[in-house]
């Protein structure tokens, strides 16, 4: 294991910091406050730098956690003797998993949506000209989204990004998926987990890989 933490601590340098997620996101990775699913926990295993302080949060994390976990046992086998007088240990088991079943079904609920861009104009890197772009609204969500990709776009394999920004430095969500022809138009299907994402005001990316060709569309998530 100390093997394998070796070597993403240097296989995959990243010193200019190239699309790096901020700290508060990398802290908050390694205190599991956000989904396994996050585009930031495959970027770390890109980019030396972001794993290494990832690494460090987690520890941090992980010995002050062993403290709490002492104090909180005792915490939890007094309640329990409390509910077993009151007849609370009854309603524990039998009531409360099936709440917390009901809560996680609602967070991984994914949603559809659609985005046409065929007759949108393109605007790369940091040109002007977002505000003659279409207006995208998509939910803080695990969404299936379904894109038109803009006239004379190629077939092939594209990334979709959501980032604050048109550097892609402030990256919230990612997917990748690949674009087919069907009645003379590009469709792209991918998914994007959006759950972490605040409400506001982003921009919606779609990157090419056959040579990387990106451009921007102003999106806003609610």
């Amino acid at each position: 294991m100390d093997l394998i933490k070796d070597y993403f601590l240097e296989a995959n340098p990243n010193p200019e910091r190239i699309g790096c997620p901020d700290e508060s996101t990398i802290r908050a990775l390694a205190e599991e406050r956000l989904p396994v699913s996050h585009p930031g926990r495959l970027h770390m295993a890109e980019c030396s730098e972001c794993f290494a302080e990832y690494r460090g949060f987690r520890l941090k994390w992980m010995n002050a956690r062993k403290g709490r976990r002492r104090v909180l046992a005792w915490a939890v086998a007094a309640s329990l003797m409390l509910f077993a007088a009151g007849g609370g240990l009854w309603e524990y088991l039998h009531l409360r998993p099936e709440h917390s079943s009901g809560i996680e079904m609602t967070m991984s609920t994914s949603v559809d949506a659609q985005i046409d861009l065929f007759n949108a104009g393109t605007y790369r890197g940091q040109s002007d000209g977002a505000s003659d772009l279409p207006a995208i609204t998509l939910p803080a969500a695990i969404v299936r989204l379904a894109v038109t990709l803009p006239r004379f776009s190629d077939t092939g394999r594209y990334e979709i990004l959501v980032s604050k920004d048109k550097t892609a430095n402030h990256l919230v969500a990612k997917a990748a998926g690949r674009a087919q022809e069907m009645n003379g138009r590009e469709l792209l299907n991918v998914t994007l987990d959006l759950r972490a994402a605040r409400k506001g005001a982003y921009f919606l990316a779609t990157v090419r890989g056959e040579d990387g060709g990106t451009y921007y569309y102003p999106v806003t998530v609610k």
